[in-house]
């Protein structure tokens, strides 16, 4: 079972996994980290807060909305439940069956000193997340997100204490990833005296 056959489309999928995943975000958010048309987004978005199933709010810079799930409706909660069991089960048959799969091409740009064929995710997986981390594009980034998933990537960088990642770099992230503001601020001050970030 898919979440496309689920919902109907892949939009559709796309657009309920990543806030049940996120919790919230935007359209153009939504849809550059679904690899899809900004407009089929939208739709979506529109039909699903039609029908009260979300709810959005103006972003803080008033030209945007932030969408979400809305509390309020009765099955929502049992529809991020079956949204959460079908993405994880989609996710392990895609790992099982990209187990040794090569790694992005988008990815060439940033391993200019190695053969990205000769790199796997299984056999450098260290390297690709510190690489992506600090010099990746936002498709990259995106892979990286998916790849491992948000809640791992939190601890890789409790782990390794933001090592490596420029002050910018770790407070972008601590946002994104909902790290305590107490402990990015010890790794930017940590940083900023680090000649080079390393």
């Amino acid at each position: 079972m898919t979440l496309q056959s689920l919902f109907g489309s892949e939009s559709s999928a796309g657009v309920l996994a990543f806030l049940a995943r996120f919790g919230q975000g935007y359209a153009s958010e939504i849809a550059r980290y679904i690899n899809m048309d900004l407009y089929a987004v939208q739709k979506q978005l529109a039909k699903f807060e039609s029908t009260n199933l979300l709810e959005s709010r103006p972003a803080t810079n008033g030209r945007a909305r932030v969408f979400r799930f809305n509390s309020k409706h009765p099955l929502q909660g049992e529809i991020k439940i079956l949204v959460e069991k079908a993405a994880s089960l989609e996710n392990h048959w895609e790992k099982r069956n990209s187990s040794s799969a090569p790694l992005p091409e988008d990815l060439r740009i940033i391993f200019w000193d190695y053969r990205l064929d000769d790199l796997s995710w299984e056999a450098d997986r260290e390297l690709v997340i510190r690489r992506v981390l600090t010099g990746g594009s936002w498709d990259a980034i995106a892979w990286l997100r998916r790849k491992l998933g948000d809640a791992d990537l939190r601890k890789w960088l409790i782990d390794h204490r933001g090592r490596g990642l420029s002050p910018r770099q770790l407070r972008f992230w601590s946002l994104i990833l909902g790290l305590p503001r107490q402990i990015a601020d010890a790794w930017v001050d940590t940083a900023r005296l680090t000649p080079f970030h390393q």
